[in-house]
């Protein structure tokens, strides 16, 4: 699995560093403007009046990915959307057009010179000696799946992007006033003494009777209710449906394929084998040894007690490593090793055991999913054009069965289905368009009312008439006899520890101590060490729901806070305030930190006035076809 070695060495701050990552983009694009709707799929988005195609997105999601591989490990394409990654760089491609638009309207302009200078000044476009070399260039780009134009087109925007960004945060800096709060926020620190009271075994719960589950469910009636049920009749134009109809040329085609030949190809791959030292000398050691005709994996064991599993990075493109690596690993034959190479993990020793080439597909191999695609666009203009025929139709004052006629459709009617589009038997109905707005809209429309035509994220169209509606309703006893039962016996077991902690701390506010009471209660106190509001979960040594009180109380106060077995009572033993002079490098990094916020609001809310200016919508099913393409099916 790819860096698998090298996330056994930082496995902690990997969450951290994701998490920053996504906090950043979110940041400084913001997220918006996901409601807007496109027919086409293969526009992402339109900004102001220009379009962002979905291989742009798909270009841009994919070095997205492999810049967060690079940091925290493998993962796939659905755990990064389900993360937030997909709306970032949505939004990133978003914001860079919106500069783009607005650097043309102020008249500023990226020379050719300036995007040569910026090119050859790269490292990453160097060759051996130092040197910018085109062959290198065009290698590394080919590599990572750009053409020369993408990149430059790219280059130019993120310039115009940081000209415009830096000037309008420029001099930005947070004040000293909020750092020094901010830090004694941070910074305090609070220890407490409390006694826990554990739920009863689940055993120990009697049996209720009948009066007691009657006088649950009564007051618990919402937990068990039936929800609201409406049957009713749906014309559903959906695009791939109709795109199974359709049959695009072989012109277009062949066409579509050398368009997208480029996208479409598998880049170099290479199987990697890695021994991760910390320190310089023991790899120059490592590296003469393997010199001299050691094994690796023999090696990789004596000075980093790896396996022969444990070194395996498997196979990789070269973007999937930090820069550094990839240069190094990329340069070599097959079977040879890097010289120890620097990062901010370490120093590496990598070697190759596998090269597969960069590889085009014939057209034979993606004629399908190119068909498929271009049969999709086509059946976008066939609804348009249905959609039209419709609203004639009902424009005469035809019905929903009327207007399906006419363009030979067919209208489903459901049996009973509630919001989610469920049965009462709890499956789904078939048939219906999978996006939020058609339970929205079945909704909101009273009985007997026709909805108006609808088009959705997809490029489709629905139109839905509700015919009959059973309103949401408590379940009688009978039906929901177990599931009370087993409630009321849970409140049961939790006000038995609730009662028994109140007792404690009524006691202890009436000047007990704790200890005392621990003792009469065959109990024991625990001492939390001085916490901060941030602690993490791992770190505290109290529950955190009293932590959170904790920072509310005044020294000797008691608190009272439910845990994951029962609930805890504790006093505030001691208040550690945080001297803000105390740490001036942690006050550097946090004026840092803060005046990067700043400077990130600022940015945000120019951007979001360029959106207002400019005119933005983000297709949401563009996303959803590219995922469903990758085999992870739609947003649910």
């Amino acid at each position: 699995m790819l860096l698998e070695s090298m996330k056994k060495g930082i496995g902690k701050y990997v969450m951290i560093v994701l998490a920053s990552l996504l906090i950043l983009s979110f940041a400084v694009w913001g997220i918006g403007d996901m409601a807007g709707v496109i027919s086409n799929p293969n526009e992402v988005a339109t900004v102001g009046g220009t379009k962002i195609t979905q291989r742009e997105f798909q270009d841009q999601f994919r070095r997205e990915m492999n810049r967060i591989r690079a940091r925290v490990g493998n993962i796939n394409a659905e755990q990064a959307r389900d993360l937030g990654v997909a709306d970032a760089t949505v939004n990133g491609l978003v914001s860079r057009r919106l500069m783009g638009l607005q650097a043309s309207d102020l008249g500023l302009l990226i020379s050719d010179e300036q995007i040569v200078r910026q090119i050859q000044r790269q490292p990453a476009f160097h060759n051996a000696l130092g040197q910018f070399d085109r062959a290198v260039f065009q290698t590394t780009l080919a590599n990572n799946g750009l053409s020369e134009d993408m990149y430059v087109a790219s280059l130019r925007q993120e310039t115009q992007q940081d000209y415009i960004g830096g000037t309008i945060t420029a001099g930005v800096e947070a004040p000293p006033n909020l750092i020094k709060t901010v830090y004694q926020y941070r910074n305090e620190r609070r220890s407490a003494e409390f006694i826990r009271t554990k739920r009863p075994a689940a055993g120990s719960a009697p049996e209720p009777t009948e009066a007691r589950l009657v006088e649950f469910l009564d007051k618990n009636s919402a937990e068990f209710m039936a929800p609201e049920y409406r049957s009713l009749s749906v014309l559903y134009l959906d695009p791939q449906e109709v795109a199974r109809e359709l049959s695009p040329s072989e012109e277009n085609i062949r066409t579509e394929y050398e368009d997208r030949l480029s996208s479409l190809s598998v880049p170099e791959r290479r199987r990697l084998e890695q021994i991760l030292l910390q320190d310089e000398e023991v790899a120059k050691k490592a590296h003469a040894t393997l010199m001299a005709g050691r094994s690796f994996a023999a090696i990789a064991r004596e000075t980093s007690g790896k396996s022969e599993e444990d070194i395996k990075l498997g196979l990789v493109v070269k973007g999937d490593l930090l820069p550094a690596l990839a240069d190094a690993a990329f340069a070599l034959e097959k079977d040879s090793f890097t010289p120890p190479v620097k990062s901010p993990l370490g120093w590496h020793i990598m070697r190759v055991t596998e090269i597969e080439s960069r590889r085009e597909p014939k057209l034979e191999e993606v004629r399908k999913q190119i068909s498929e695609d271009l049969a999709l666009d086509l059946a976008l203009d066939v609804l348009v054009k249905r959609a039209n025929q419709v609203e004639d139709a009902l424009a005469g004052g035809g019905s929903i069965v009327d207007a399906a006629q006419d363009i030979g459709a067919k209208v489903l009617k459901t049996a009973p289905v509630d919001a989610a589009g469920k049965l009462r038997s709890g499956a789904s109905q078939p048939g219906l368009p999978a996006d939020g707005r058609f339970a929205q809209t079945a909704f909101l429309i009273k009985k007997g009312e026709n909805s108006d035509l609808v088009e959705l994220s997809n490029g489709g169209f629905f139109m839905v008439r509700v015919d009959d509606i059973v309103a949401a309703a408590k379940r009688p006893l009978n039906r929901v006899r177990a599931e009370v039962a087993a409630a009321w016996k849970a409140d049961w077991l939790n006000n038995r520890a609730r009662k028994a902690a109140e007792e404690i701390r009524d006691a202890a506010k009436g000047g007990t101590p704790l200890a005392e009471l621990a003792a009469e209660k065959g109990l024991s106190v625990e001492k939390s060490a001085p916490e901060s509001r941030f602690s993490s979960l791992s770190d505290i040594t109290l529950p955190r729901s009293l932590l959170e009180e904790l920072f509310k109380a005044e020294v000797g106060e008691i608190v009272i806070g439910p845990t994951a077995d029962g609930y805890a009572v504790a006093r505030l033993k001691e208040i550690q305030s945080a001297t803000a002079a105390s740490n001036v490098e942690d006050l550097k990094q946090l004026q840092e930190t803060l005046s990067t916020a700043i400077a990130n609001d600022v940015l945000q809310e120019y951007t979001q006035a360029l959106r207002d200016e400019y005119s933005v919508s983000v297709n949401k099913g563009a996303l959803d076809a590219y995922f469903s393409n990758q085999g992870y099916g739609g947003r649910r």
